[in-house]
């Protein structure tokens, strides 16, 4: 059988490449490869980044839990007892200890310590969870005036600007003992949403190294009597009067000003034997003639603290020095609202605070200013409580 002979299908042969060709093969590899590195790159950096931001997370940010939203602040502080109290951004066990030169922890109950020594400075810490967060000195008050006592004076001063931030820096720096507010400590109004911004943040170091024991003004009573800063504050009265001793010094505010009701109060809180010096803290100053000054005498007043005008002012009322510290956060204001008083022995518009040093029979007060500058000082002699 005769076989019919297959065609044979013939491969053509691949073109010869071009040097064109060949060219544009060799940048395709190239970028292939380039693109394969960037890959790899881009992956390292991702986890470079997701690194650096679990080490920030873990390590460079502050806690974001457990930690104290307000506080701790000094409350209460005698001769041998301190008292703090705070506010905690989450639910968290706090644990309060204090050490003095030389002594053994004290851990406090409730943020009350006890059993303190006298006229003794000592540090405290707090930990929350185990955990320290905070951290502060006091110093606790001395039996008489043979050691000195040293306070501060502010009011007007709750606007959380940057002038009642620089002020309580410089009021921090001299470390006094307390601190006295005449009054307004909350523009425009003592909202509680406001105190943190207004007071709690702007002292916040300040009030972790000394109690701030305010009277309350106009803009502290507008709402609710005064009640959200009397809660806030932890004070002993409502509407910003109360008295309070720390060691041989008596504190009695009279509220908004002196008035009968405040005449009436500090009658009663002047009688209380033991102190010896004693103070009286009002929002409103005292004018010449208010029937108020005769009593002030008669029981031995050593000096009036007030606020209201937006000035520091000296002068002498009825006999009696007193000084006005309305500069301490907020402006002047209108300035037909802020006349000088006709009979200030010193009349200044600055921002400051006032700080009063006490020992033996005499007092030095100083008048700083926000930057610290010495803008006014004076000293007069403490009446005795006993004659």
């Amino acid at each position: 059988m005769e076989q019919t002979e297959q065609p044979t299908t013939q491969i053509p042969a691949a073109p010869e490449q071009t040097d064109t060709e060949r060219r544009l093969r060799r940048r395709v590899r190239r970028l292939w490869l380039a693109l394969g590195a960037t890959g790899v790159l881009a992956v390292l950096c991702i986890l470079a980044v997701a690194a650096t931001l679990l080490y920030w997370h873990l390590y460079l940010l502050s806690p974001a839990s457990g930690t104290f939203q307000r506080g701790p602040f000094l409350t209460r502080l005698d001769e041998t007892s301190a008292t703090l109290a705070w506010t905690l951004a989450d639910p968290g066990a706090v644990e309060l200890r204090a050490t003095g030169p030389g002594e053994q922890a004290v851990t406090a109950t409730a943020g009350r310590f006890t059993g303190l020594q006298p006229g003794t400075r000592y540090a405290w810490t707090a930990a929350v969870d185990g955990k320290t967060a905070a951290s502060g000195t006091f110093r606790t008050a001395p039996p008489d005036l043979t050691s000195p006592v040293r306070f501060a004076v502010i009011g007007d001063y709750g606007s959380g600007n940057e002038h009642e931030w620089a002020v309580a820096r410089v009021l921090t720096a001299q470390q006094p003992d307390f601190v006295l507010s005449a009054g307004d400590n909350s523009y425009l109004v003592a909202y509680s949403g406001l105190l943190d911004r207004n007071i709690f943040k702007p002292l916040h170091d300040l009030m972790a190294e000394a109690p701030l024991w305010a009277t309350e003004g106009e803009h502290d009573l507008f709402l609710s009597s005064g009640s959200t800063v009397t809660d806030a504050l932890h004070l002993p009265g409502p509407q910003g009067r109360w008295a309070i001793r720390y060691g041989p010094v008596q504190i009695v505010a009279l509220g908004l000003q002196a008035d009968a009701a405040g005449q009436a109060f500090a009658a009663k809180a002047l009688a209380e034997p033991g102190p010896s010096v004693r103070l009286v803290l009002t929002h409103r100053p005292i004018q010449p003639g208010n029937p108020i000054l005769p009593f002030l005498r008669r029981d031995h007043v050593a000096a009036i603290f007030a606020g209201h005008l937006h000035r520091y002012e000296r002068r002498i009322v009825g006999g009696l020095p007193e000084f006005v510290v309305g500069v301490s956060g907020m402006g002047p204001g209108r300035q037909a609202f802020t006349q000088p008083s006709p009979d200030a022995l010193i009349s200044i518009e600055n921002f400051g605070g006032l700080v009063v040093d006490l020992q033996g029979r005499h007092a030095v007060t100083t008048f700083l200013d926000e930057r610290g500058r010495v803008l006014d000082r004076a000293g007069f002699d403490l009446p005795s409580t006993t004659g």
